[in-house]
């Protein structure tokens, strides 16, 4: 699991009070007058990531680690360059000659190495999930984010504030806020496997550490429905870098 968080009695009376309070007031005032507890929501999310200000001048991300995929039963280095707006590129066991993915502005590459062909609708969306999922808290300070609070909920023990989140072409983000520290500690997503059905991928964070004023999570756990599919160990992470040329190859 991603927290090691021990759940008490005194933990499952405060948030049975807290849901009790937070549905009362949803069913009692007004539809209009919820964007007050949103924006409270969102301001103190902010505060803990290190302040609106801070977090807006975020504008790319680069990191660098390892990556335990359990469902190859593999494990080697991974490499993750985000630069805002829409640009994502993900390097997964590169010394094994694994996966590169690439969004670009909505566009996608995947494959490996210099090897690269236009990317899937599966992968497409996926790509889009997982920068929406990075591009968190940034898309906040900056207004980018369409957001909704849906209400509140347990995870491992812990209450948490839910919101909804849309960005234009990517799938919905269901983000848990928690109650206390107010830091994101999961975000998942529905996504359709066509005559399979759906599927629920969801990304839980832990170990947050600070780099330049802003707080990010170096530890990700990454689930496909209940089951824990890989995790990634952030070992060097860097904010608003030049990034090298070519990071991102059109595609068109």
């Amino acid at each position: 699991m991603s927290c090691t968080i021990t759940t008490t009695k005194n933990n499952h009376f405060r948030f049975s009070l807290i849901l009790l309070l937070a549905t009362v007031w949803i069913f009692v005032c007004p539809a209009k007058a919820y964007e007050g507890p949103l924006k409270n929501t969102i301001d103190g999310t902010l505060k803990a990531y290190g302040g609106k200000a801070q977090v807006h001048k975020i504008k790319t991300v680069s990191a660098h680690g390892l990556i335990d995929d359990f469902l190859r039963q593999s494990s080697g280095g991974y490499a993750r360059t985000m630069q805002r707006p829409a640009k994502l590129r993900i390097d997964i066991m590169p010394e094994k000659g694994g996966e590169v993915r690439i969004l670009n502005n909505n566009r996608g590459l995947q494959g490996s190495g210099q090897r690269l062909s236009k990317a899937n609708p599966t992968s497409l969306s996926s790509m889009r999930y997982q920068y929406g999922y990075l591009e968190l808290p940034m898309s906040l300070a900056d207004d980018t984010a369409e957001a909704r609070h849906i209400g509140f909920k347990e995870l491992h023990g812990r209450p948490m504030e839910v919101l909804s989140i849309q960005f234009v072409e990517a799938p919905t983000l269901t983000v848990y806020i928690d109650f206390e520290t107010h830091l994101i500690r999961r975000v998942e997503a529905v996504f359709s496997m066509g005559s399979m059905g759906t599927s629920l991928l969801g990304t839980e964070y832990d170990d947050f550490r600070m780099v330049d004023g802003v707080l990010f999570p170096f530890k990700l756990y990454n689930y496909a429905g209940d089951n824990n599919i890989s995790v990634i160990t952030i070992t060097r992470l860097t904010v608003n870098n030049r990034l090298p040329v070519g990071s991102f190859p059109d595609n068109k």
